[in-house]
């Protein structure tokens, strides 16, 4: 069962809200750190997500292969 992730909580983000501009260059930066630190975690777990379903797909594909193989050994019965 896969987990699924809201990057946003659609009931408090509304158009007509207003947005904050944040003038201290401190504060700035600490958010930005904090927002390029989410997205890294976020892009490793579909990284992993993207790797463990080609592994799937590969076993997969290895025994329809396999399948294939014994079908075409002309052998009695």
């Amino acid at each position: 069962m896969t987990k699924k992730i809201r990057l946003i909580d659609e009931s408090t983000v509304s158009a007509d809200a207003p947005t904050a501009v944040v003038t201290d260059t401190l504060h700035t930066d600490a958010v930005e750190t904090a927002t390029v630190k989410q997205l890294m975690k976020y892009l490793e777990a579909i990284d992993w997500k993207l790797w463990e379903m080609l592994k799937i797909m590969k076993a997969e594909q290895e025994e329809a292969d396999e399948a294939d193989s014994v079908d075409d050994d002309n052998l009695p019965g």
